[in-house]
């Protein structure tokens, strides 16, 4: 542990070194809380799928998400080339697997944006959780979430500078243990 604090000493002597990993590593925690919460605040919808027995199953909110995903996709009102049909087949996985098991969905984003969230603020594999961040903004941009472009910008960041965003993290911790510096 001392040795971890000691080059963490040795990496602040640079000041634009410093600056870069407190930057990020702010960037890092307030990313990670936003992600955390936003998982967080989906935990209602594990409650909300399940019904009293005699009533029909209610959609949960990730299979209406899907269906605006699919219709952004490939829907009737679509027009555009798309010569590898990569737009079909996603808008085929989510129809036929993802709404086909709402339950299983609806814990899957739950669980990756709480991931997600945990991993960033530890700073611990944030290329890794970065990439998956990337991919779930990339589906909530498709289903018609338009406040996704701070996130991407910042998911791109965090991909492109994990190792210095994670050097106050666990990361960090690793790297001095592994190889004695940062």
């Amino acid at each position: 542990m001392f040795n971890y604090f000691r080059a963490l000493g040795a990496l602040f002597q640079d000041w634009k070194k410093a600056v870069g990993v407190l930057f990020f590593t702010i960037v890092r925690l307030v990313f990670g809380w936003s992600w955390l919460s936003a998982g967080w605040e989906k935990l209602g919808w594990i409650a909300a799928v399940s019904t009293p027995p005699g009533q029909a199953a209610q959609p949960s909110n990730s299979a209406g998400l899907i269906q605006v995903m699919i219709e952004h996709l490939a829907g009737a009102n679509v027009k555009h080339f798309d010569p590898l049909y990569i737009n079909k087949l996603f808008a085929w996985i989510a129809q036929n697997i993802f709404l086909s098991i709402p339950r299983g969905t609806d814990f899957l984003v739950i669980g990756f944006e709480l991931g997600v969230g945990f991993l960033i603020i530890l700073g611990f594999r944030v290329f890794w959780a970065a990439l998956a961040a990337v991919f779930l903004n990339l589906q909530f941009f498709a289903a018609g979430s338009f406040n996704n472009f701070g996130y991407l910008w910042t998911d791109l960041a965090l991909l492109k500078w994990a190792g210095i965003s994670a050097t106050i993290g666990i990361d960090g911790y690793r790297r001095v243990k592994r190889e004695g510096k940062l």
